[in-house]
């Protein structure tokens, strides 16, 4: 169609330089408690009671073993995690942790969707730009693949999620939602000697290809 070669060209700028994708309706949730290691080790398919700052891609299986949801845990400290999943099943998935908690669970479940952006930041530059950005150590020994961190850009307090949907190197910022154009400028701005602009949802679905 007559979007193809644009599409192509934004996916090409990804893989040379760096992209910039507003994925800020990608469902999200925050599940805490005493229990709450316990309860994720019970519904999720990988090990996910991980020290703070670690994250797991990971799935949510039914009693036959298929997949009911395909989302991502991040502990953010001993009794709090952050779990961010497709936006078409914000719904599903968030009635299907409910619904799966183990009886009698000192937990809360939030859906904390609404209180947060997300821009993920993507390309061999992606680091430099981030670096640019924040005085936060993003070197790979720092902050490794599979890692989240808390880094401040433009002032804001940032989940720094390493983690991609399009390839390495990247990362997903979660941002809270009234910042998250304030992030943008100082993102775009940092970028700017490494070539980054905005990058569209079907360079997206060509990228994770």
């Amino acid at each position: 169609q007559n979007w193809f070669s644009h599409v192509g060209e934004e996916h090409r700028h990804v893989r040379e330089a760096v992209g910039v994708f507003d994925q800020s309706s990608f469902a999200k949730y925050e599940i805490s408690g005493p229990d709450a290691a316990s309860a994720l080790e019970w519904i999720c398919a990988a090990h996910v009671s991980k020290p703070p700052g670690r994250l797991t891609y990971t799935q949510l299986l039914n009693t036959r073993g298929g997949i009911e949801a395909d989302l991502t845990v991040a502990r953010l400290s001993e009794e709090l995690f952050y779990i961010v999943t497709g936006t078409g099943f914000r719904t599903h998935d968030l009635a299907w942790i409910r619904d799966h908690l183990p009886e009698n669970a000192r937990v809360e479940l939030k859906d904390v969707t609404e209180q947060w952006g997300t821009l993920s930041l993507m390309g061999p530059r992606a680091r430099d730009t981030l670096s640019a950005a924040t005085r936060a150590d993003v070197s790979n020994a720092a902050f490794p693949f599979g890692h989240l961190r808390e880094i401040a850009i433009a002032g804001g307090n940032v989940r720094a999620l390493r983690i991609t949907y399009v390839g390495e190197l990247g990362w997903e910022l979660h941002v809270p939602l009234a910042e998250t154009g304030k992030v943008y400028d100082a993102l775009m701005a940092a970028g700017a000697p490494f070539g980054i602009r905005p990058v569209g949802y079907r360079a997206l679905e060509s990228l994770r290809l």
